[in-house]
């Protein structure tokens, strides 16, 4: 991955973009579409750019542009802020991380506190850590000094800023899925580049993580031949994970092509074929249940008939502040949809 590539990520992965709140990320992911794609907005805040024929049918790349954040609804006497998860959070993973609040007055950190452990009775140290559980403490005085900061509704953002590890290692929060949307917009800049005979549309998505609507939205508006969603996907390459149930996807391997119910056996095919056609690696999953838990399900939702295909870019540590995906995957992932997108032609999305 270029210096230029990276640093867009990195800027993406540093954008505050809870589900529902995610103008900030779409917005900088729009801005970075407009330097060669045409750009639009919806009413609920996706961002959309294309390249090609305006009259040629379209290959929809979804990737969706909002993370996994809290909510305040409670602010104590004491001074700290009661929360609830906008996603589908671990509660133990998130006692003592670090939080940014999004204010009226700017951002306000912050760190997650529960009652430590030494202080839980009976049962309390082995039921598990609950939503409930959890607080944010900004270092307010008491509840009155709280509130002139903070109100009920404000919402945060959890964990830490990009940090590369070993080698082509990254661990950030937001990887899912800000590495789907940067995919996406990094394929549409090469196709751009190359001489593209259909019309493709990428896609920062918002709402994935909760309601769905933003691919919902997009999908209809769009009424492409082809859909593809790039999202993450359980890498299996560390303990206690069952290979049987994830399949053998593991970091550094490459994207991940999915097979299962829904999901349109000639794409697959033809990303198969862009994959060998180009000398890039990748994995096959399958998915053998009705529903895939990504904006696949939404979209088809949108168009019934709609052809459809599913990238994963395998990620440790899900839904946790501190994910961790390698840069060659992202890398491989970009290429494996321009590779596709610039071997489309009219007849074979027909």
């Amino acid at each position: 991955m270029d210096t230029a590539a990276r640093d867009r990520l990195f800027q993406l992965l540093n954008a505050h973009g809870p589900s529902g709140r995610e103008r900030e990320a779409a917005d900088l992911w729009a801005s970075m579409a407009a330097e060669f794609a045409t750009v639009e907005r919806d009413q609920l805040g996706n961002a959309l750019a294309s390249v090609g024929p305006d009259d040629a049918p379209t290959v929809l790349l979804l990737g969706h542009i909002d993370q996994i954040g809290v909510i305040v609804t409670h602010i104590e006497d004491e001074g700290v802020l009661r929360i609830r998860g906008l996603g589908g959070w671990d509660p133990r993973v998130l006692v003592g991380q670090p939080v940014s609040v999004r204010t009226a007055n700017g951002d306000i950190p912050g760190v997650i506190g529960s009652v430590p452990i030494h202080l839980q009775k009976g049962d309390e140290r082995t039921s598990g850590t609950q939503m409930k559980d959890l607080w944010i403490d900004i270092g307010a005085t008491d509840g009155e000094h709280a509130r002139s900061l903070v109100r009920v509704g404000d919402d945060a953002i959890v964990g830490s800023a990009p940090i590369m590890l070993a080698g082509t290692r990254l661990t950030s929060r937001a990887l899912d899925d800000r590495v789907g949307a940067w995919a996406a917009l990094e394929a549409l800049r090469r196709v751009q580049a190359g001489s593209p005979k259909v019309r493709v549309v990428a896609t920062g998505c918002v709402l994935e993580e909760t309601l769905g609507d933003g691919a919902r939205l997009v999908t209809d508006r769009v009424a492409p031949a082809v859909a593809i969603v790039i999202d993450v996907t359980h890498a299996a390459d560390v303990p206690m994970i069952n290979k049987g149930d994830t399949g053998p996807q593991a970091l550094g391997k490459g994207p991940v092509v999915t097979r299962g119910l829904g999901l349109d056996e000639g794409v697959v095919a033809a990303l198969e074929a862009a994959a060998k056609a180009n000398d890039i690696v990748y994995g096959m999953e399958a998915m053998p249940g009705g529903s895939t838990h990504t904006d696949v399900d939404n979209a088809l939702h949108a168009v019934r008939s709609l052809r459809a295909a599913l990238i994963g870019i395998p990620l440790r540590h899900m839904h946790s502040p501190a994910e961790v995906c390698d840069l060659n995957d992202l890398e491989g992932t970009a290429a494996l949809l321009a590779a596709y997108c610039l071997a489309a032609t009219p007849e074979s999305l027909a």
